[in-house]
């Protein structure tokens, strides 16, 4: 992500001069009467400030052209207090404020469970495309996989696709029956077939073009991965890639397809730091820009208006004092880098300290990618408090053996130094690993660990004895309780199927959210000290 960013700054810099937009000596002119202008986001998650100026800019383009339309590739309904209160409904009405016409479904959009998204989706006035999502007990898409719009002389295939990891990426018991069955897919095993069919028969209709929404990312979920890279170079006739997933701000990289020729992708961040423009000449050229939302100047009031009433019904909830801090609690160091997905962190200390205290049990997990957002010095909101834990996960204890333990810690590891949304934060243990031991870590089928050339990258784990404060040795015979998410412990999200092995597993029935405030209330008098301000080194990387 930081090199397309790089790239696309350098860019940036030539054309400064430019009033509402930069990225791009590919400028949408005024005269171009004729083009087909396409108007794309992704992964906006809830940042919804900015579907005023999307709105603006759409009404900017339909008034020199005649064929505008617009898409999201996926991740709206999530990610922020103002959808996480309605479930995603506040986000629906805001787009359809605005006015979309055809979406794809991020794996988020399914964090509200499956028949809220079929819910979510009914109620969009805009067509929800997805190629790869199908129900098994049928045989049959969830969802029409492209749909084909007239402009003039040339027909243009939307096609959707969404991430065939979505299953893990959400919760994993969404997509099964009371038996434990998964009944829903998103076509893994043969994504990149789906993903031709769909272009094939769009081209046999008669679509001149073929423009993808897609919900793949360009980062790679582990060896081999599909992302939207390597989805354009296994396939054929695809034009332009509109992507989403990774968060990343791509201009116009150009990837070959399986033919050798060239397809754009481009992608524009997240929480609308950019708004993408895609023209499509007559004569078959394509051209992007990314227009900077922060400095776009234009504003529809209309939706700037409806976004406020919506915002004024939440206010008195999200603006409620729940503690103060005497420090930052965040998942980001002063360079701006991510640590939570990979390293120790204090907002990750913070909060499985929460859980373990909350249940007291010996040990908690917490999974970095659960953690969304920053903790301010100062007043701290449950504005605050719901975008930092915006999924509404549930909460459980259990038991499990010191062996089993090890298993967990190795998967939570197995792709460090990369970012993994599962791992680990950690509290009442603390524990070494080396890094440069290759990864990914192999299981075996009743996910125990297998290794690589049998040594682990686990090399020290030691449990906190509560009556001594002391750090003891880990005994691998020993069961051990723990508190987590039920995402992770229940559900078995991120890929943690090993945790089918623990036993004594009791769902809470209590949300994250309310774990974090009965921690602050009852055994922080809703204060956090300096306690919080260092790490302690509970997970060291010995490489």
């Amino acid at each position: 992500m930081k090199k397309h960013f790089a790239l696309f700054l350098a860019s940036s810099i030539l054309c400064c001069c430019l009033s509402v937009s930069c990225g791009s000596s590919n400028r949408v002119s005024s005269t171009a009467s004729q083009d087909i202008i396409v108007l794309y986001e992704n992964d906006v998650h809830c940042g919804v400030d900015g579907y005023a100026n999307f709105a603006a800019l759409k009404d900017e383009m339909k008034a020199t052209h005649p064929y505008v339309t617009v898409v999201s590739n996926g991740d709206f309904v999530q990610g922020g207090s103002l959808g996480a209160a309605s479930h995603g409904r506040n986000i629906i009405n805001i787009m359809n404020e605005v006015g979309y016409d055809y979406v794809t479904l991020g794996n988020h959009e399914f964090d509200y469970g499956i028949p809220r998204q079929m819910e979510l989706m009914e109620a969009l006035e805009a067509k929800c495309l997805c190629c790869n999502f199908k129900d098994l007990r049928t045989g049959k898409q969830l969802y029409e996989p492209y749909h084909i719009v007239k402009y003039g002389d040339f027909d243009v295939a939307f096609v959707g696709m969404s991430t065939p990891y979505t299953i893990n990426s959400s919760t994993p018991s969404y997509f099964k029956d009371e038996d434990g069955n998964f009944v829903y897919s998103f076509c893994i095993d043969n994504f990149y077939d789906v993903v031709q069919n769909a272009v094939n028969s769009a081209k046999k209709e008669g679509a001149d073009f073929v423009v993808v929404l897609s919900h793949l990312g360009d980062e790679s979920e582990g060896e081999g991965g599909v992302n939207s890279p390597s989805m354009i170079e296994n396939t054929y006739g695809i034009d332009v890639v509109l992507d989403g997933h990774s968060h990343s701000v791509i201009l116009d990289s150009i990837v070959k397809n399986k033919k050798g020729e060239n397809v754009t992708l481009t992608s524009t961040g997240t929480k609308f730091q950019y708004m993408g423009v895609l023209t499509i000449h007559p004569n078959g050229k394509f051209k992007t820009e990314l227009i900077p939302t922060e400095t776009y100047t234009k504003t529809n009031f209309r939706v700037l208006n409806f976004i406020d009433e919506i915002k004024e019904g939440y206010k008195k909830v999200a603006e409620q004092v729940i503690f103060t801090s005497d420090v930052r609690l965040g998942s980001y160091d002063e360079q701006n880098n991510r640590l939570v997905r990979n390293q120790e962190c204090n907002i990750g200390n913070f909060c499985a300290d929460a859980y373990r205290t909350v249940f007291g049990t010996d040990i908690a997990f917490l999974g970095g990618g659960s953690i969304r957002a920053d903790l301010p010095k100062g007043n701290v909101t449950f504005n605050d408090l719901y975008t930092m834990f915006p999924f509404e996960n549930g909460t459980c204890k259990g038991e499990c053996t010191g062996e089993l333990l090890l298993d967990i810690l190795e998967f939570s590891v197995s792709i460090a130094p990369g970012e993994f949304g599962g791992f680990q934060q950690v509290s009442g243990l603390r524990f070494e690993y080396d890094s440069s031991i290759p990864s990914p870590v192999v299981y075996d089928a009743d996910h125990s660990f297998a290794g690589v050339n049998g040594e682990r990258r686990v090399k020290r784990v030691e449990i906190l004895n509560k009556e001594t404060g002391k750090y003891e040795p880990l005994d691998i015979n020993k069961t051990y309780t723990f508190a987590a998410s039920s995402y992770m412990a229940i559900d078995h999200g991120d890929g943690f199927a090993m945790m089918e092995r623990c036993t004594n597993i009791q769902d809470a029935g209590v949300l994250d959210t309310d774990i974090i405030q009965n921690f602050l209330e009852n055994y922080k008098n809703n204060h956090v000290g300096t306690e919080y301000a260092d790490t302690e080194g509970r997970i060291k990387d010995i490489k």
